[in-house]
């Protein structure tokens, strides 16, 4: 829901806009607020830059709309509002300072000097505000889910609201039902508490005006409070909530059922902090209370606007569908632990179901679905007390149908690469060992897989500070540091998904503004010759997300110094002299001022690189039977790992053994780097190699088998590790696959069950191909198991012919029926009515399918799948009977 006004949404408008509605929210009679708004602060509330915003006032100022308080900062205020308001026309558009314009109003009767004393004490509010803001930059609301991306803005405006001096900003928050709004406010009130605007026991009061809205006069009266004899039945007197939110917040939940006569008994209490209570007539009260109110509704249509006006801050919260995929993720991690917290019983997320979960439409939002996550696990909870369970296990079967059918959406989302990480990652297990699971998965909402949140400027300041208080000296500092930049490098860079081009930009721009990566690129250009090879695509996409970092910092004023400069300079001249030109061409292109204490940040940067480059590694190369096979599996790790380290080599089917030997050595000569090499083969002789190129070169080496492309690709990049040893990467590789051998002499493996790896690995990637949105390593087993079962009964074996065409269709079978999308069929009658049981047979077996997947297969599939049986066992029995 987009509650926008009908009025122009030019830049210009929104900025006038917004300074008229802070001009009219000061109150000059009883003056207790700002003298005007500042550049900074109007941006934020707008999330437009300052130096645009500060564009758009001067020019306001200049058409005769604005008026200028010089100082720091400068302030603004809408010209035309003392025209209306007090009748008054300035004879100047702009103030030297802030003595100057009080003057000015004070001799007009606008502003009462003893109700306003100037001296430092509103100016240094407004100072300590901002120092606060950064004092609080992670605080928390900046733990709140999303805090980093969808909610970047709406935090930054709450923060301002509650720090702005001197009682903060009456605030409004919309959003559709279920986003969250009163856990918000209730956050914006912990904030308050947190950067000591409010006191520990402040009151956090709400009131939801739903509740009262058939009878305005007992809204008033829980509003307000009253006195004994104000209406029928106020026989003694009461206190009011707004008093009871003395010193604190009153947050009006559904402030758009609160009739207008009760919107315009607000108007005092925000104007002046006064009200009275109902029947009163001469005792007027004073309280210190902000409110914060919320709606669902837009503002402009539900709410009168001579109340709109005096709520300066607008805070819009976006529905779940408007939520990056990570955020639903933690939600969703969140609900299910608080669930396991509340039961005391492990709780296992099976991977489909988590799929699920992600994707089906919620329209009730987050609180729809916390909702169904209780409902989901009390259903998986009843299960685990009748079946006697180990621990409650949420599957398909558990979910709701409408929570199945996101599954439907999985197609869509194939390519993105929070959905791949959770995809890759298997089921979770809530326990009391659970802590840290979202870290394991890479994709916790202060970090994914193109975040830079953990800066490198802290992570350089935390070691730098860890070392230095060890006794190391600049030099040790240095060198641990180089090597821990080298780690951090790969461990923001690895999880990088890329494309056919390389990193997959569209997904990465939305972490990194496309002006950073081409002012990042066009710096690198001009050092490019003096790091040659250093100087990849991930090089760049990492040191952008480390400008970005850098501009965000100069945006709140944080300052950029680094601990050890002067030395880097002496140490890493030429690092030192590159990283000066790079600052330069980002200041050009960003047309901004970096700090030259920046230069030695990027310069242990591009040392880091340059002695990652120098570094030896252990060697690649794969080996395998064809014309191109070997080729095409290092040609594609290559470029999605963006290195040249993969070698291959190409056995045609008719060369002999030996000339490829021969290659081979020559080869693993060329490829060594003191590390030795690991090979990667097929089959065969191949295998055979490595003791003898070993005892020929004196090189070590290593061989692996069953080679693809998904194992390649993680022994290379365990390889490029910089401590990495052949005999850690050979292990670690076997003891994810334990059906691979080890070195050609040392494999316990047949070639049976080597061939029967691969061909299942072979059909469940063809599976994986054929269907939707079912994981083929849970499909494959149950199918497999089922067809044994009924094939064992009728005492007939398993063949492929049948194999293939009972598991793709079987497989297809199941998404159907998840869909509820069955297929008809016209011969249902005739299969039923065979006297061979088969029908029957296989809906009995079918049974587990039906619990697994939680799903219903009506007799016309059924039939489908027993006319398949028939004719595979009518086909043996022929081929016997044409043995015989």
């Amino acid at each position: 829901m987009d509650f926008k006004s009908n009025e122009s949404i030019k830049r210009s408008d929104k900025v006038y806009k917004k300074l008229k509605e802070l001009t009219e929210s000061l109150n000059f009679n009883d003056f207790n607020g700002p003298l005007g708004y500042d550049a900074l602060y109007i941006g934020k509330i707008l999330n437009i830059s300052r130096s645009n915003t500060s564009r758009e006032l001067n020019k306001l100022l200049k058409s005769g709309k604005a008026i200028k308080i010089k100082g720091k900062p400068v302030l603004y205020l809408d010209r035309l509002y003392f025209k209306e308001k007090f009748s008054y026309r300035f004879t100047k558009s702009v103030f030297e300072d802030r003595k100057d314009f009080v003057n000015t109003l004070t001799s007009a009767g606008i502003l009462n000097r003893e109700s306003f004393q100037l001296s430092q004490n509103n100016h240094n509010k407004f100072i300590n505000a901002k120092k606060i803001n950064n004092k609080y930059s992670e605080s928390i609301l900046d733990n709140i889910i999303g805090a980093k991306s969808s909610l970047k803005e709406q935090i930054s405006k709450a923060k301002a609201a509650i720090l702005y001096p001197p009682n903060g900003l009456h605030t409004l928050i919309i959003g559709p039902t279920g986003v969250g709004k009163s856990t918000f406010a209730e956050m914006m009130y912990k904030f308050g508490v947190e950067a000591k605007v409010f006191k520990s026991n402040s009151p956090f009061v709400v009131f939801n005006c739903a509740d009262y809205a058939q009878n305005p006069q007992l809204l008033m009266s829980q509003l307000f409070g009253h006195i004994k004899g104000a209406f029928t039945g106020a026989d003694k007197e009461k206190r009011g909530l707004i008093e009871e939110a003395d010193g604190g917040i009153l947050f009006l939940d559904e402030i758009h059922r609160m009739p207008p006569e009760g919107q315009e008994m607000l108007f005092t209490l925000i104007d002046n902090g006064k009200y009275r209570r109902l029947g009163e007539t001469e005792n007027v009260r004073s309280v210190k209370v902000l409110i914060i109110a919320a709606t669902t509704e837009n503002p402009h249509s539900a709410l009168l606007h001579t109340f709109l006006r005096r709520i300066p801050m607008v805070i819009q919260l976006p529905s779940l569908d408007k939520r990056t995929l990570i955020e639903r993720f933690l939600f969703i991690y969140q609900f299910f632990y608080e669930e396991y917290e509340r039961l005391n019983v492990p709780i296992k997320l099976e991977n489909d179901a988590l799929k699920a979960i992600m994707l089906y439409d919620c329209p009730g939002n987050i609180g729809q679905l916390k909702s169904d996550i209780k409902l989901i696990c009390a259903r998986a909870f009843l299960d685990y007390i009748i079946e006697e369970k180990e621990m409650v296990e949420v599957c398909l079967s558990t979910l709701p149908q409408n929570a199945k059918e996101g599954l439907l959406k999985i197609h869509n989302l194939r390519d993105e690469i929070v959905f791949k990480e959770i995809s890759n990652n298997g089921d979770i297990v809530f326990s009391k060992n659970t802590v840290g699971v979202k870290d394991k998965l890479n994709i916790n909402f202060l970090k994914s897989s193109y975040s830079a949140d953990d800066d490198l400027y802290d992570f350089i300041m935390d070691n730098w500070e860890k070392f230095n208080r060890q006794g190391m000296s600049s030099e040790h500092i240095r060198e641990n540091i180089e090597n821990q930049i080298q780690l951090y490098y790969k461990n923001y860079l690895y999880p990088i998904e890329q494309d056919t081009d390389g990193v997959n930009r569209s997904v990465l721009f939305k972490f990194v503004d496309p002006y950073i990566l081409t002012a990042v690129e066009y710096a690198f250009n001009a050092v490019r010759e003096s790091f040659d090879g250093v100087i990849t695509q991930k090089a760049i996409y990492l040191l952008s997300f480390h400008i970005k970092t850098m501009i965000e910092r100069l945006k709140v004023g944080i300052a950029i110094s680094h601990p050890d400069r002067e030395s880097i300079a002496r140490s890493y001249k030429s690092a030192y002299s590159a990283a000066n030109v790079i600052k330069e061409r980002l200041e050009e292109k960003l047309n901004i001022d970096i700090p030259e204490d920046e230069t030695a940040f990027i310069a242990m940067f591009l040392q880091a690189l340059q002695y990652g480059k120098n570094s030896s590694k252990i060697g690649i190369l794969v080996m395998a039977h064809g014309n191109s096979t070997a080729s095409s599996i290092a040609e594609v790790t290559n470029r999605l790992l963006g290195t040249d380290h993969v070698r291959a080599l190409d056995m045609p089917l008719e060369e002999k053994p030996e000339v490829t030997l021969n290659k081979a050595i020559n080869m693993i000569k060329e490829i060594d780097q003191g590390k030795g090499v690991l090979i990667l083969v097929d089959m065969g002789l191949l295998r055979t190699f490595s003791d003898i190129i070993t005892e020929k070169t004196g090189i070590k080496t290593r061989t692996i088998e069953m080679v693809s492309t998904p194992l390649v690709l993680e022994a290379t990049r365990k390889a490029l590790t910089p401590d990495m040893e052949i005999d850690k990467l050979v292990d670690e590789i076997i003891s994810l696959h334990p059906l691979l051998s080890g070195d050609g002499n040392a494999s316990d493996i047949t070639s049976g069950a080597n061939n029967i790896s691969l061909y299942e690995k072979n059909l469940k990637d063809l599976l994986a191909q054929t269907l939707n949105f079912l994981n083929p390593d849970k499909v494959y087993p149950v199918l497999k198991g089922i067809l044994n079962d009924i094939l064992n009964e009728k005492d007939k074996k398993v063949e492929d012919e049948i194999w293939i065409k009972f598991l793709f269709h079987c497989a297809c079978l199941i998404e159907r029926a998840i869909r509820k999308d069955y297929l008809p069929n016209s011969d249902l009658d005739v299969i039923k009515s065979r006297n061979n049981g088969s029908f029957q047979l296989i809906k009995e077996h079918f049974e587990a399918v039906e619990n697994l997947f939680g799903i219903e297969i009506p007799d016309s599939e059924y039939a489908y799948v027993a006319e398949m049986i028939d004719t595979y066992i009518d086909t043996l029995e022929l081929r016997n009977m044409t043995h015989i």
